[in-house]
C-alpha cells in the first residue's frame, strides 16, 4: 500500500513537472524537434531520432503481441537497467531491475492466446527532453470469453535517443466504475 502512494505521490510530482517545464521552455528556449534543433537536417550518423508518439505507436502493436502470447516486442521497448519497475496490481506482480522485469513479463505470457482483441483508449501523455509518460486505459478481449481492462501508466525516457519504458504500474479497471458509467 505504502509503495502505491509512493508512485502515485511521483506520478503528480513527474507530470507537474512536465507542466512547468513546457511551460518555461515555450517561453525561454528554442524549439527542439526530436531531440535536436531545428536547424539541424538530419541527425547525427549512428543515432536514430525516435518520438514518443512512435515509440506509443510501437507499444500498442507490442500489447496486443504480449496478449497473444509473444513477449519479444514488448520486451524489447523496456530500458536495461536495474532501475526499471513494473506494478501490476498484484503484490507477486512488482518487480525492480530488468531481469526481475523480464521474468514477470514471460510469466505474463504462460499462457499464449490466439484469438484476442486489443483496443485502447489514450488518457494523457507528455514528452520531455528526456522523460515522457503515457496514462491510458488498455481492453483485451480473449476468444474464451476472458476480458481484462486496465488502467495503465507509463513513464518513458530516452536512452541513445530512442524512448524505453522505465515504469510500467497497471490496475484492473473497478467494475462499480464501469457499471456507474453505464447507468448514468
Amino acid at each position: 500500500m505504502k509503495r502505491n502512494i509512493s508512485v502515485f505521490i511521483l506520478l503528480i510530482l513527474l507530470a507537474s513537472s512536465f507542466k512547468y517545464r513546457s511551460m518555461t521552455r515555450q517561453n525561454a528556449q528554442p524549439v527542439i524537434t526530436a531531440g535536436y534543433d531545428s536547424k539541424s537536417t538530419q541527425a547525427p550518423k549512428g543515432l536514430a531520432v525516435s518520438s514518443l508518439d512512435a515509440a506509443v505507436a510501437d507499444l500498442q502493436k507490442a500489447n496486443l503481441e504480449m496478449a497473444k502470447g509473444n513477449p519479444a516486442l514488448f520486451k524489447s521497448l523496456w530500458s536495461r537497467q536495474d532501475d526499471v519497475t513494473i506494478f501490476d496490481g498484484a503484490e507477486n506482480m512488482d518487480s525492480q531491475g530488468w531481469k526481475a522485469v523480464e521474468a514477470s513479463l514471460n510469466h505474463a505470457v504462460s499462457a499464449p492466446s490466439k484469438g484476442v482483441t486489443y483496443t485502447y483508449e489514450k488518457v494523457a501523455s507528455q514528452e520531455g527532453a528526456a522523460q515522457g509518460y503515457l496514462i491510458q486505459k488498455e481492453h483485451y478481449r480473449f476468444a474464451d470469453g476472458r476480458v481484462a481492462d486496465l488502467h495503465v501508466t507509463l513513464l518513458f525516457r530516452k536512452e541513445n535517443n530512442v524512448w524505453k519504458i522505465a515504469h510500467r504500474h497497471a490496475d484492473p479497471i473497478a467494475a462499480d466504475a464501469k457499471s456507474d458509467k453505464t447507468s448514468k
